[in-house]
């Protein structure tokens, strides 16, 4: 039914375009989860390039399904649009569909993640940078508050490249502390989704009680340990991790368990992302790379956290 659901989107969205046709460059965007607040954020971003640039934008979401995104890949190549930007969902899978387009000289872009082969422009983040800033600010809070002994959980990736990286990099800033015996590892966990994650966080709990900081790879997981620590009452465990919201910002100004948020900046992730596409389309040679750099906002500076909270609070539904 999703996928049906998609396809009708975006047929219904260029049977639009089209009959108001004009001579405007058409960007297609295909992204895979169109109501998170990173994702509304982004989004945001795109309309505002589009805008500013005088072009149309048609939007599409596959919603965490391959074959979907490719699907709304081909129909995009079908009605011929300009130029393609995406968040894709597997490096190989979604580089494959992403070809035939290439192939087609349609240019795309992809950002966020990436795939392989390389396309017309990329925006990235340094996602190893993204984790290992918590990790090296886990450092200096525990000798600024003397803690001996840290007994740590932490939810991981393995499936998306930018996961695996932003893992690698948190774990390889706190592996002098794990050596020397000041952190603990007592598990490390998949999570991806809300309610998986509080499930997997609750029994962690219950079978490792002692557990009193976590780490968290995301968003999503880094919402869902917060609210399932809530719910167990537990507010002896600090937790830190990537890509910060609304409700993660208020979290930290509220209470004592989230300590500090790496983030990226997702409205100019997707503002550049439209821009490069633009470039490509009108001819000219966007840089290959387009590299954001990203921000981590602590529980000792509220001023910051309070200002994130007025400029975002637009992206989220209340």
């Amino acid at each position: 039914m999703k996928k049906i659901l998609a396809l009708l989107l975006v047929c219904t969205t260029f049977l639009l375009t089209a009959c108001g046709k004009d001579d405007k460059i058409t960007i297609g965007n295909v992204i895979f989860e169109s109501t998170n607040e990173w994702f509304v954020e982004a989004i945001a971003g795109m309309e505002d390039a589009a805008k500013k640039l005088d072009v149309n934008l048609i939007e599409t979401d596959s919603r965490y399904d391959v074959n979907v995104e490719r699907d709304l890949i081909q129909e995009q190549i079908k009605n011929k649009v300009n130029a393609i930007v995406v968040c894709p969902l597997t490096v190989a899978e979604s580089g494959l569909a992403l070809q035939e387009a290439i192939n087609m000289n349609i240019p795309v872009v992809t950002w966020n993640t990436v795939v392989s082969p390389p396309p017309t422009a990329q925006v990235v983040v340094d996602n190893s940078k993204l984790g290992s800033a918590t990790g090296e600010y886990l450092i200096e809070y525990i000798k600024a508050n003397n803690i001996k002994k840290l007994n740590m959980l932490c939810i991981i990736n393995t499936e998306f490249s930018i996961g695996v990286e932003r893992c690698n990099g948190f774990m390889g800033a706190v592996h002098p502390l794990i050596s020397n015996g000041t952190i603990n590892m007592v598990a490390d966990v998949k999570g991806h989704m809300y309610e998986e994650t509080c499930v997997t966080v609750e029994k962690m709990m219950t079978e490792n009680p002692d557990i009193n900081f976590i780490w968290c790879w995301n968003q999503m997981t880094t919402n869902a340990t917060v609210d399932t620590l809530k719910k167990l009452n537990r507010t002896d465990v600090i937790v830190a991790g990537t890509d910060m919201s609304i409700a993660l910002a208020r979290e930290m100004l509220s209470s004592d368990n989230v300590i500090a948020i790496t983030t990226q900046q997702p409205y100019e992730m997707g503002y550049r992302a439209v821009e490069a596409a633009v470039k490509a389309a009108q001819g000219k040679s966007p840089e290959k790379s387009i590299s954001i750099p990203t921000i981590t906002y602590t529980k000792e500076k509220p001023d910051e956290i309070k200002k994130y909270i007025e400029d975002h609070k637009k992206f989220v539904k209340e």
